[in-house]
C-alpha cells in the first residue's frame, strides 16, 4: 500500500513539474510577443501562429478561444493550415 502512495506522489510531482515548465515556456513566448496575453487571444493570433509554423501553439490558442477539445481544435487548425497553404512548396 505504501508503494502505491509513493507512485501516486511521484506522478503528481511529475505533473506539477511539467505544468511549471509549460507555464514558464508560455511566459517566455509571451515576453517575446509570440504568444498572446492570457484572456486576449483572437482568431488573428491563431492565424499568425499557423503562419509562423507554430501549429501546436495555434491549437492551444484555438482551444482557449473556443473552449473545445483537442481533436476539434486540431481539425480546425489543420483546415486553416490548408486554407492558408502553409508548409507547401511553392513551385
Amino acid at each position: 500500500m505504501v508503494e502505491v502512495l509513493y507512485v501516486i506522489a511521484a506522478i503528481l510531482a511529475l505533473l506539477f513539474i511539467a505544468d511549471k515548465l509549460n507555464r514558464a515556456r508560455v511566459d517566455r513566448l509571451r515576453g517575446r510577443g509570440i504568444y498572446p496575453p492570457s484572456g486576449q487571444e483572437t482568431e488573428a493570433d491563431v492565424e499568425r501562429l499557423v503562419m509562423m509554423g507554430r501549429k501546436i501553439d495555434a491549437i492551444k490558442v484555438y482551444r482557449a478561444i473556443h473552449g473545445v477539445g483537442l481533436k476539434e481544435a486540431k481539425e480546425a487548425v489543420d483546415k486553416l493550415t490548408q486554407r492558408l497553404d502553409v508548409g507547401r512548396s511553392r513551385d
